[in-house]
């Protein structure tokens, strides 16, 4: 009975051992990783805006009419607007969270290409460049896929995520009538289309779809991708559009904006959680 319980004390010394290298082993690998105690030095890039806006109006509530002449000129101001605020709001966002240390904003805009609005995503090279000049960790590029109306592909997907269970329903409740299901399905679409596609503002709730997809270029050690992420925001309900005046709640803008800061405030919490500099020996 003693040497058993010997053994057994061994086993669990043995065991406590291997569970202390284990969790040491990611720093005796790579020797150039910080300690896991210190915040992450992070840049975040000029958000790139990739959405098609045909028209100022789209994404913009005029109370005058406005010269065609100054339209390019108007869109791309805006679009300019939209992807600094994004920019500033994840950036202000993540500075809060003590897992990084946050280039600020202002310094982030005065850094070469930092006045910059993309109309693509960055390059892995362009990433690195705008890292080593901030001398961070990680670099966070974020880009805005939609911006007031999903494209065909997440709509179709939303749609038809939605209405399948919908029409399963339907199905279950009128025995399988094809003749009731097919109604269904025909009204479901005329209803989603312009809350999934258009966007729309029906009983103080605001429908402006907002996706944004974010990725994460590890500098310390190695340049490599460390992370992704992706975001799609479509409502604005009444709660958040009440901080504003009544007469502001209808404007595409302010809605637009309501969901953006959503949109980027969610990122920087889903980053705080998940993202962490990686052995460049041990990376997934």
């Amino acid at each position: 009975m003693r040497v058993e319980r010997y053994q057994g004390l061994l086993m669990l010394f043995a065991l406590i051992l291997l569970a202390g290298c284990g969790g040491m082993w990611p720093r005796w690998f790579d020797s150039t990783l910080p300690s896991p105690d210190s915040p992450v030095r992070l840049l975040v890039a000029p958000v790139a805006f990739e959405p098609s806006i045909g028209h100022a109006s789209d994404i913009y509530s005029f109370d005058d009419l406005y010269s065609d002449d100054n339209e390019p000129y108007l869109r791309a101001q805006l679009i300019d607007e939209v992807a600094v605020r994004a920019q500033r709001v994840l950036t202000e966002e993540l500075a809060k969270r003590p897992e990084f240390q946050v280039t600020p904003f202002v310094e982030a805009r005065r850094l070469p290409s930092g006045s910059t609005t993309l109309r693509r995503r960055w390059t892995d090279a362009e990433l690195e460049k705008l890292g080593r000049s901030a001398g961070v960790d990680m670099v966070l590029a974020a880009r805005i896929n939609d911006y007031g109306r999903l494209g065909w592909r997440h709509w179709v997907y939303g749609w038809l995520s939605v209405a399948s269970v919908h029409t399963t329903i339907v199905g279950a409740a009128t025995a399988w009538n094809p003749l009731a299901m097919g109604g269904y399905l025909i009204y479901d679409l005329a209803t989603d289309l312009p809350l999934w596609y258009g966007g729309a503002y029906v009983l103080g709730w605001a429908f402006r779809p907002i996706h944004v997809e974010m990725e994460a270029i590890q500098l310390q050690g190695c340049v490599v991708r460390t992370w992704y992420d992706q975001e799609v925001t479509i409502v604005a309900n009444s709660e958040q559009l009440n901080v504003f005046d009544e007469s502001q709640r209808k404007r595409k803008e302010v809605q637009l904006q309501v969901n953006l800061d959503h949109t980027m405030k969610t990122l920087a919490e889903v980053a705080q959680g998940t993202l962490r500099l990686k052995s460049c020996e041990n990376r997934a």
